[in-house]
């Protein structure tokens, strides 16, 4: 079992830790899919007044809104389903999330589906009637 270099350093190098007993890990390369993708999160975790746990914080409470603060939508302390929110605003057939359950379904699928991929397809050429001659002598409406 191997592990990491991040693993190793925090196990064996107590003078690369921080005071939380951490190694800093380098931040993303600017323009990278990461660095992107760490701010949307905080963009979305902004919006939805979420902690970096994914549970809801409190906050001033809003007109009609009862225990729910901010854009939250559930009580502070509730974990917070991101399947919701990517129901509510990307449900459009351009922006489909792929999640990780889906990605193991369409695994199972191609798994599935080998024998028929790996099929061999008939020997004879397609014949191409551009000028309907077979169905030309032949009548269906009449």
């Amino acid at each position: 079992m191997s592990i990491s270099e991040l693993e190793f350093n925090k196990m064996n190098r107590p003078d690369l830790r921080n005071l939380d007993g951490n190694v800093p890990v380098a931040a993303p390369q600017p323009g990278s899919y990461a660095e992107t993708r760490l701010r949307e999160l905080k963009e979305q975790r902004e919006k939805y007044n979420v902690n970096y746990l994914g549970y809801y914080r409190g906050g001033l409470p809003a007109k009609n809104r009862g225990t729910m603060r901010g854009e939250a939508m559930a009580p502070a302390d509730y974990f917070h389903q991101p399947d919701v929110h990517n129901l509510l605003n990307n449900y459009h057939p351009d922006a489909k999330l792929v999640t990780s359950q889906d990605s193991v379904k369409f695994k199972a699928f191609m798994q599935a589906d080998k024998v028929d991929f790996q099929r061999t397809k008939p020997s004879h050429t397609m014949h191409y009637d551009k000028n309907l001659r077979y169905s030309h002598d032949r009548r269906f409406w009449g």
